[in-house]
């Protein structure tokens, strides 16, 4: 889930707990653990479809809007609207390894992961990606996703994949490798 600036202030500070979403279907799950970059967690713990016109500004002010008919300006109403209530966990990221290093067992297995995730590709891309990242940290997703020939959505989702593996971290605009990540770029031939 993706926050403003001004968004993830208030939640860390405790002021923001929801958020209302315009989506299709959720996006997020009740007990997911989510990042707010550059560092934070939160926590979702619950998620119910809601009508916008019984949002009041109690609702809008706890999600981090000045009142109710700002926040129903933000959303999308042509799609579903969804409350998602959520509980700030503190500092650190979600779902990336805690050590920077990688044991030599444990680079093998990284490599033959990325290797996979390759094969699966039309093109083989990790190594490409995490080069790129490593050259331009800070760099935008839409401004790199065309030099792959995917569009953002795809790219991002590619990146994820990478982030999984504690390979990169989200910057407040862009991406960075992590220690993990440039030691993997090293070793990757």
């Amino acid at each position: 889930m993706q926050f403003t600036r001004e968004s993830k202030a208030g939640i860390r500070a405790g002021k923001v707990t929801r958020s209302y979403r315009a989506w299709k279907k959720p996006q997020a799950r009740v007990g997911g653990r989510y990042n707010l970059h550059p560092d934070g967690v939160i926590e979702v713990t619950s998620i119910a479809q809601v009508s916008p016109s019984g949002i009041t500004d109690q609702d809008a002010i706890a999600s981090g809007f000045e009142d109710a008919r700002a926040l129903r300006r933000f959303l999308d109403t042509r799609n579903k609207v969804y409350l998602v209530e959520f509980t700030y966990l503190g500092a650190g990221l979600a779902g990336q390894p805690e050590r920077d290093e990688v044991e030599p067992a444990e680079l093998e297995a990284l490599i033959t992961k990325l290797d996979k995730m390759d094969a699966r590709a039309d093109t083989p891309w990790t190594a490409q990606v995490l080069s790129t990242i490593a050259s331009d940290p800070g760099r935008r997703a839409g401004d790199l996703a065309p030099d792959f020939g995917w569009d953002t959505p795809t790219f991002k989702r590619q990146v994820r994949k990478l982030k999984a593996l504690g390979l990169t971290r989200s910057l407040e605009t862009g991406y960075e490798l992590s220690a993990r990540g440039r030691q993997i770029l090293e070793a990757c031939p």
